[in-house]
């Protein structure tokens, strides 16, 4: 197995209250090095308009990295998104879903908080499982059900994960170390004095547990 399967990536989210100069900084942390996806998280919606949103979509695949925009499966399509985030597994019904899939855009879900529902969804064949609320502050300590579920998701099942990790580096190795696909950040990104380096910083951290997960299993 080569090295990439043993490394998370970085999944951003969009701040809850948007700084004045958000599309420098976006800019700044897709300078920053690999990042999987940027997830434009759009409660509250009012904080993003129709202009803004198309900015910031372009500036993200411009950097060859993939935008999701959340719940709102029309808009995405508008913007030219790469896909949506589904806030529930029922927020599409499976034609929609399969639609969308088969026009190459990635769907995923949230609202996921037990092992039935995980698995259910699971069943479903949505391209990820997002494990975490991001409508809530984030803390420095991993929810401890997010931890539990995307651990034991990401060691038993073969559909990606999202975990949305605390914002203390503790935090955020954990899930690097139990194998979570991807790792949703948000305040330790956009809080930063520079989000480039953080972002730097940050993979640099998951290109050391890959090799030391690489390493244990050989």
């Amino acid at each position: 197995m080569a090295l990439s399967d043993y490394r998370s990536r970085l999944f951003l989210i969009t701040p809850i209250d948007r700084p004045a100069d958000f599309p420098a900084r976006l800019e700044a942390a897709l300078s920053g090095g690999d990042i999987g996806c940027v997830l434009i998280d759009l409660e509250p919606e009012a904080i993003f308009q129709a202009d803004d949103l198309a900015s910031l979509v372009k500036t993200a695949q411009d950097n060859d990295v993939a935008v999701l925009i959340a719940y709102d499966t029309q808009l995405a399509g508008r913007l030219g998104a790469d896909g949506v985030h589904l806030s529930t597994p029922k927020g599409a019904d499976r034609d929609d879903q399969a639609r969308l899939q088969k026009g190459g855009m990635i769907v995923g879900t949230a609202g996921i908080n037990t092992r039935h529902l995980a698995l259910e969804a699971g069943e479903r064949a949505f391209d990820y499982l997002f494990f975490g609320r991001t409508d809530r502050e984030q803390a420095q300590d991993n929810h401890p059900k997010t931890e539990v579920l995307s651990l034991w998701w990401a060691e038993m099942m073969a559909v990606p994960c999202v975990a949305f990790a605390g914002t203390s580096r503790n935090a955020f190795e954990a899930l690097a170390r139990g194998g979570v696909e991807f790792i949703a950040v948000r305040d330790e990104i956009w809080q930063a004095d520079d989000p480039a380096a953080t972002v730097s910083d940050l993979n640099t951290t998951l290109d050391a547990i890959a090799q030391q997960r690489m390493t244990e299993a050989a």
